[in-house]
């Protein structure tokens, strides 16, 4: 009852007057609650739209990522008919048998390669092509997936015609896979067509996975969680942030990995799952003795086009002129040495020009027992350039230089007869392996052993000089280490100290003084460690890095026993004998000079009898080196100092030495009073 009532009250004030009032309160409240429900549609509405067009953003955004590492719809399929594919084909072929010589075998196999996903298809997570390229340097490899890409890509099969490669022994240091994933990245949104790896040999192994992972299964997991911020791949942990991935995806890409000519190595590092997974394997060929011929004539014609528009050289040859070039070519380089040998003809020209200001040339290349030159006539100007290496000029007046110095050290005539077979030995195997011959790696590492102040010290430094010289080793410095520099004073810290000494030596010599030092019994464990360190880094970085250890000779031969891969490793054991007396004045007279200072001749007989006593009677290990010299010529000079300051001035002679200074009867007599 009570209900009616209500509902009749509210009518009635709705409809007060006999018509509709709407601004009665409950129709005010109705309108309230309607236009309540009519905003909260208007913001989802307008929510949903925000949320299509970050959507639509995020798709693009991840189109543009795809896009960007090769994966669409069109990376492997061409526009033309099967006509028209054939033929861009063909033409890429012929453009790189143009460019590539000697390797028509080698061309065709990787023109199947990178024609099989266009004809075969490729889903689009994966590679188009996965293929491991055997050969030697210089065989043509690179130059050959440059040349298929770049001209598949100006014909637009692909969508661009970029090769981008990656050097993995850039990755040789541990922690290296946040470097190479970064590397991946930037050839990735470079846009490449074609990615090439090189010197996988050379990178750390935690690498190793990631490009295995590259070529197995199109892709590269990432150590985290990455995003792409200003061009930049960047950690973002587990923050919330768009567009972020956990893999890095090279579907769409044609992958080569690089190798030498044995199958076995690769498989060997990768496995045979790898080998097995891998669409091609191919290998390049040996060049022929005409295909090198080739080589070179093709290389003397861009040598003659680039002298006759960049210096005014009419440059003229013949096929004999290829032949001597042809010789250049090396198995250690390929045919890349052929190449190399025109750049030195060239810049022989260009330098000569710029020196004699010449203007237009009428040139011929000529071939002669010193090999390749040229001879050229201007406007009655007659010459003859004979090319030469820059860094060839500069090793040789440096070899020159460390041959006089140590012909200039006293004595030591073994020590010197040794050093100078390095070069020797040296040349010989670089000459057999330029020829196909096999070859040994000479072994540098070597042991001074004798008494101190023989000169060990002073002829490391020289062997260091010799062997960048000589083109042994490439960086020359010597790094003098002792016990203290290499054993650390708690438990794992020798390891990383010996390390950093050998890091600090790569490309030069690491010479240990007194190195019997590090061994100091078999409880010596910190020691051990040290020598364990060094043999390690000795093996790992044979081709980079030469040892010199010096100390006295019993307790060398003691040092040796303390691992088992030293001796092996120190073939070269060179004793430095005590001097002799004429030596020991030979060496009087030269540092003095050295100070100044010159002797008078009436030292020569007292100077030599103090020497022979003094190593009959004395400590050998003391008396019989150069450093007792040095300090009976100090103490000499400032004998000579006061003797000159007490007479008078017209008496003084401020660069002579008497034996009076030297004073070696008074330390004679001292020495034998008791014989």
């Amino acid at each position: 009852m009570n209900d009616r009532n209500d509902i009749d009250s509210i009518l009635n004030s709705m409809f007060s007057g006999g018509r509709l009032n709407i601004k009665s309160p409950a129709a005010k409240e109705a309108e309230k609650s309607l236009e309540a429900v009519q905003r909260a549609q208007e913001d989802m509405s307008q929510s949903l739209q925000k949320s299509i067009e970050r959507m639509q953003a995020d798709m693009a955004d991840l189109e543009r990522h795809l896009e960007s590492d090769g994966v669409t719809p069109q990376a492997s399929n061409n526009s033309g008919g099967a006509d028209q594919l054939d033929a861009a084909f063909e033409k890429a072929r012929a453009e790189v048998l143009s460019a590539v010589l000697g390797q028509e075998e080698f061309v065709n196999s990787l023109l199947l390669a990178f024609k099989r996903p266009f004809v075969a298809g490729s889903p689009d997570h994966l590679p188009l092509c996965r293929a491991a390229l055997l050969g030697g340097d210089g065989t043509g490899r690179r130059s050959a997936v440059e040349s298929f890409t770049a001209s598949l890509g100006r014909q637009g099969v692909l969508k661009t015609p970029k090769t981008s490669h990656i050097d993995l022994s850039a990755y040789s240091a541990p922690g290296s896979e946040k470097l190479f994933i970064q590397d991946l990245f930037t050839a990735l949104k470079g846009g490449a067509a074609s990615l090439v790896f090189v010197n996988y040999q050379k990178c750390h192994p935690s690498v190793l996975p990631l490009v295995l992972a590259a070529f197995s299964t199109g892709s590269v997991p990432l150590p985290g969680r990455y995003a792409e911020q200003k061009g930049l791949l960047i950690d973002v942990g587990s923050a919330l942030a768009p567009g972020a991935v956990s893999q890095l995806s090279v579907g769409g890409k044609y992958l080569f990995l690089l190798a030498g000519p044995d199958p076995l190595k690769l498989s060997g590092t990768f496995g045979s799952v790898f080998m097995a997974g891998l669409d091609d394997v191919l290998s390049t060929g040996d060049f022929s003795r005409e295909s090198l011929v080739d080589i070179a004539e093709l290389r003397l014609n861009e040598l003659r086009e680039r002298a006759g528009r960049q210096l005014s050289f009419t440059l003229g040859f013949s096929r004999p002129e290829a032949e001597a070039l042809a010789l250049k070519y090396t198995r250690e380089q390929g045919a890349a040495a052929i190449g190399t040998a025109a750049d030195v003809l060239y810049k022989a020209m260009s330098e000569e020009k710029l020196h004699r200001s010449l203007g237009p040339v009428d040139a011929v290349l000529k071939s002669g027992e010193g090999g390749l030159y040229v001879e050229y006539n201007t406007k009655g100007i007659q010459g003859r350039i004979m090319p030469s290496s820059p860094a060839d000029t500069r090793n040789a007046a440096e070899l020159a230089a460390v041959k006089e110095e140590l012909s200039e050290i006293t004595g030591l005539e073994n020590v010197k007869e040794y050093v100078l077979s390095l070069e020797d030995n040296f040349r010989m195997q670089r000459l057999r392996k330029e020829r196909g011959m096999k070859t040994e790696t000479p072994s540098m590492h070597m042991i001074f052993t004798g008494n101190p102040g023989t000169g060990k010290t002073t002829v490391a430094r020289i062997v260091a000089r010799y062997l960048k010289a000589m083109g042994a080793i490439s960086g020359g410095q010597l790094v003098e280490v002792t016990r203290a520099d290499l054993v650390g004073q708690y438990v794992g810290h020798t390891a990383p100290l010996t390390q950093k000494a050998i890091q600090s030596a790569m490309g030069g010599v690491l010479f240990i003084d007194e190195a019997y030092s590090l061994y100091r019994g078999r409880d010596d464990s910190f020691g051990l460690e040290a020598i364990d360190a060094l043999v390690k880094g000795m093996e790992d970085h044979r081709d980079q890095l030469v040892v010199i250890l010096a100390g006295y000779s019993r307790e060398m031969e003691e040092f040796l026993t303390a691992n088992s891969g030293l001796r092996s490793r120190f073939p070269n054991i060179i004793p430095f004998p005590d001097y002799t007396p004429g030596e020991l004045l030979e060496i009087t007279g030269s540092i003095a000079s050295r100070m100044g200072y010159r002797l008078d001749p009436s030292c020569h007989g007292p100077l030599i009898e103090y020497y022979t006593h003094q190593q009959i009677s004395g400590d050998s290990r003391v008396n019989g080196n150069g450093r007792m010299a040095r300090n009976i010529v100090e103490a000499a000079v400032i004998a000579c100092s006061r003797r000159n300051m007490r007479a008078n001035e017209s008496e003084r002679d401020l660069e002579l030495l008497l034996p009076e200074d030297f004073n070696v009867e008074e330390n004679y007599d001292e020495l034998f009073k008791d014989i």
